[in-house]
């Protein structure tokens, strides 16, 4: 492989010759990449029939084939369709067709420059983990879990591995939304190099609401890995608008992961929450997961796991959400593991929660996990947890 061939490639398109060389300047330091420019939509077209491109920064705002327009035609070209596309614009109504026809992420006019390239770098390491599940694909079909062992036991793909790792992790929030009333902190381990495990944690794109999800995709390893980030891409794209209920967003959701699962060979449990910022009150959305634990008397509806039949229903349950009030949301590793005397850990982290709960958010994460790790003879499964305090 020669050195061009490592280079992500990254058209930037827009109509305007100024704001090429603005966007080809605040990209000047990604590294190992090469930005690529065309001024319309008849370009973009021919340009990705001659070039790979891993990632597309598309205007909507042009002459003759605008934007929205090109996208289509990525999008339902198959040789094109995996092209994480990011759409600029300064219409709200837009962005949100562009986000239905497929785009990844938007950006607003004008363009926040760290948010330009926190968006580009998350969704180049995406795309480089794609592909890498891409060359494994066969493999995988053929006996994952004997492969996975074998893999791991080859000195190259173990850095293929730690890449992967690595690239997963990069998801996990590191840093979360700025808010007065909300302290949160979560931790995401997997067993093995990656796993099926997800939280995230944002505000949606006009503000008025804080997001939370923690879900667990059934089995381990890469194919779990997988389908969590489909997911997330997936999440980021529809709990971002307020431009329908939370029930409606959930079975949207639940709906698309079904026509990407037709033989529901695996599924999702999920677990999602919307803060409302003006009123404090809380929704909650529970797809075949473990409650949160905090609310006393709280009774949750609780529907499928995703990914199993779409057109189902799921209903939103509310509660007031003030100011000493907290939440432990968690997937079923931290419960189901076992000491040396196949104990498992089970209904101890109701009593943990309640020991640690004067803490804030983040020491309150880091005290159940030492005690949990203390208690577990060997982690089979990914463990994730979120705390969420009204402070």
């Amino acid at each position: 492989m020669n050195s061009n061939e490592k280079l992500n490639k990254v058209l930037i398109v827009d109509d305007e010759v100024f704001n090429l060389d603005l966007l080809e300047i605040a990209l000047s330091d990604l590294q190992d990449s090469e930005i690529i420019r065309a001024t319309d939509g008849f370009q973009v077209l021919k340009k990705v029939q001659e070039t790979y491109f891993d990632l597309i920064i598309l205007d909507i705002s042009m002459p003759e084939l605008d934007g929205l327009e090109v996208l289509q035609e990525l999008k339902r070209t198959d040789a094109t369709s995996y092209i994480p596309v990011i759409v600029v614009t300064s219409k709200t109504e837009d962005r949100y067709k562009a986000l239905e026809m497929g785009a990844e992420e938007f950006l607003s006019k004008p363009i926040d420059v760290i948010e330009l390239r926190f968006r580009v770098n998350n969704l180049l390491r995406l795309k480089k983990y794609n592909d890498l599940q891409v060359s494994f694909n066969q493999l995988l079909e053929e006996e994952v879990a004997k492969k996975e062992n074998l893999l791991r036991n080859l000195a190259h793909v173990e850095q293929e591995l730690e890449l992967a790792r690595e690239i997963q992790q990069s998801l996990v929030p590191k840093v979360y939304p700025k808010s007065d009333v909300l302290d949160v902190h979560g931790s995401c381990t997997p067993a093995f190099e990656v796993g099926g495990d997800y939280f995230d944690v944002f505000k949606t794109d006009n503000g008025n609401y804080t997001v939370f999800v923690i879900s667990d995709v059934s089995g381990h390893g890469f194919a779990s890995a997988l389908v969590s980030m489909q997911f997330r891409t997936l999440i980021r794209s529809k709990l971002l608008s307020e431009s329908k209920t939370f029930t409606e967003h959930i079975e949207e959701i639940n709906n698309i992961m079904c026509g990407e699962n037709e033989e529901a060979s695996m599924f999702i449990t999920g677990l999602f929450l919307r803060y409302c910022h003006e009123t404090q009150v809380m929704e909650f959305i529970n797809a075949g997961h473990h409650d949160p634990i905090g609310i006393e008397g709280m009774e949750y509806s609780r529907g499928i796991p995703i990914g199993i039949q779409d057109h189902m229903p799921f209903a939103t349950t509310t509660a007031v959400f003030e100011k000493g009030m907290q939440l432990l949301v968690y997937t079923d590793g931290i419960i189901e593991e076992e000491n040396s005397e196949k104990e498992m850990y089970g209904d101890r982290i109701y009593a943990l929660k309640e020991k640690v709960k004067d803490h804030d958010a983040r020491k309150q994460t880091e005290l159940i996990l030492e005690e949990y790790n203390e208690f577990i003879e060997k982690q089979k499964d990914d463990v994730t947890i979120l705390i969420i305090k009204a402070i």
